[in-house]
Formats: C-alpha cells, structure tokens, sequence
C-alpha cells in the first residue's frame, strides 16, 4: 500500500514540478497554458522514471 502511496505522490510531485518550471522558464514566449502542459509532459516522463527506479530499489534494499 505505501509503495502505490509513494508511486502517485511521487508522479504528482513531477507533474507539479514540470507544469511549474514550464511556466517559469517558457511562460512568457509560449503562454503559461501551452508551457504548463509542455513542462508537466516533460516533467512526468523525466520524475515518472525516476520515482520507479527510486521506488524499485527501494523494494529491494
């Protein structure tokens, strides 16, 4: 149970994370919408990745 906990609070976490700095660093050439959903695209595949991984070895530690 606390792994399925940690797995979605992680991907949030990235897709939070992606939407925020895609707003930051694209908002004002691309809009914020259009940079948001950029960033949380980006955001989920680079943290998706790593919270597996993380999670994963974590498992088996």
């Amino acid at each position: 149970m606390e792994l399925i906990l940690a797995l979605v609070v992680g991907i949030a976490a990235a897709l939070g994370a992606g939407a925020l700095s895609g707003i930051k660093i694209g908002g004002a050439e691309l809009g914020n919408e259009l940079a948001s959903y950029m960033g949380m695209l980006y955001g989920l595949i680079a943290g998706g990745g790593a919270v597996v991984i993380g999670l994963a070895l974590t498992t088996f530690v």
